[in-house]
């Protein structure tokens, strides 16, 4: 009998045991992310981990039209992904996102109440998404270079300085370079010549092209990578994307350049665009991902994200703290947000005309 009672007991406890194991590993919850590179730094990644006992997979998108097959299919095996906002208006009218419970992300009362409102053209009433980091397309000029050919009264906030034939073939002396986006470079000449940057209709881009044929001779590059040369004094105006500015700044302070580096957003003609999160409809841990966005939209943590890319941050604290500092990084004042308009959704055959002329202004 004292035999079978210590046989129960035995066996008793090896089912605490095995129990407790499987209550141990019930607590570890899983998280799928597919984000783009460098835009969170590991340590964030690995705290977030630790926090919240999750085993993340984080895997990095190269392009948005990857993540957009992947989520049309219903299958895309991620519980938060990071799309451009212009691409999220088809996703979300496909069905691909849940709608968000916000009751769940608390920390959605720091969030910019003015970049929300902008981003209702593409997310009516924010049910889908939520901004994460933002930028702009402008122009990076060497401030020197640029004055000694344009003279020290030049005006230095106008588009006149990519798309002004007169000014660019000046400009061509110390060399200009375009970005090699046929979309990002048509919706600014669009806004230039005061029509609407988000168009379909073909007679705009018909006006467009003219414009690009009549400074095109003059550019020097058509590159999206374009940092090197313009600290090395390779070229002196370009097109750029904002989380550049920053960037770039950061070489010319830390490797004691003799250069004056600016980033110009010429008022009402300069796109915003958003880098989102949203949670797929076909996730599998969706209370991960409402820990995850929560987390991110943290201010410390915003604050840490936005100093380690370079973009501005959605949440209103970590954008203060890049005004405060003053050190090249992109942080716009609120009134000039509010110039900015956001980049809309170009339909098939507009693409496909904006398509055919860049290829004739390189065959040309």
């Amino acid at each position: 009998m004292k035999t079978t009672i210590r046989r129960l007991k035995g066996l008793a406890l090896i089912a605490i045991c095995g129990l407790h194991a499987v209550s141990a590993q019930a607590t570890e919850q899983a998280l799928n992310v597919l984000n783009w590179s460098e835009l969170i730094p590991s340590e964030l990644q690995r705290n977030f981990t630790q926090q919240f006992n999750t085993r993340l997979t984080y895997d990095i998108l190269d392009s948005d039209d990857a993540l957009e097959g992947k989520l049309l299919t219903g299958n895309s095996g991620y519980d938060v992904v990071y799309p451009s906002s212009s691409y999220m208006t088809k996703q979300i009218k496909a069905g691909a996102y849940l709608p968000l419970d916000w009751s769940k992300i608390p920390n959605r009362v720091h969030l910019d109440p003015q970049l929300l409102e902008k981003l209702k053209m593409h997310d009516p009433d924010n049910r889908h998404g939520v901004p994460f980091i933002w930028g702009t397309n402008g122009i990076l000029i060497n401030v020197e270079k640029v004055q000694a050919i344009l003279g020290k009264d030049a005006d230095l906030s106008s588009h006149a300085l990519l798309f002004d034939p007169q000014v660019v073939s000046k400009l061509a002396k110390c060399g200009v370079s375009f970005l090699d986006s046929p979309q990002d470079v048509f919706t600014m000449v669009l806004a230039y010549l005061g029509r609407d940057p988000n168009s379909n209709k073909v007679e705009d881009y018909q006006a467009a092209f003219a414009q690009l044929q009549q400074v095109w001779p003059h550019i020097k590059q058509i590159n999206s990578t374009y940092r090197d040369q313009i600290t090395r004094g390779d070229i002196c105006v370009a097109m750029a994307w904002s989380g550049d500015a920053g960037v770039i700044n950061r070489i010319v302070r830390e490797n004691q350049l003799d250069m004056q580096i600016r980033y110009i957003t010429p008022r009402g003609q300069t796109p915003i665009w958003f880098t989102m999160m949203g949670i797929p409809a076909d996730a599998q841990n969706t209370e991960a991902a409402y820990q995850w966005i929560n987390y991110l939209l943290e201010p410390t943590v915003a604050t840490q994200v936005s100093e380690y890319n370079s973009y501005p941050s959605a949440v209103s604290e970590a954008q203060a703290v890049g005004r405060a500092i003053k050190d090249g990084r992109y942080a716009p004042e609120d009134e000039e947000i509010a110039s900015f308009y956001i980049s809309g959704t170009i339909e098939p055959k507009t693409v496909r005309v904006m398509t055919q002329y860049w290829r004739r202004l390189y065959s040309d």
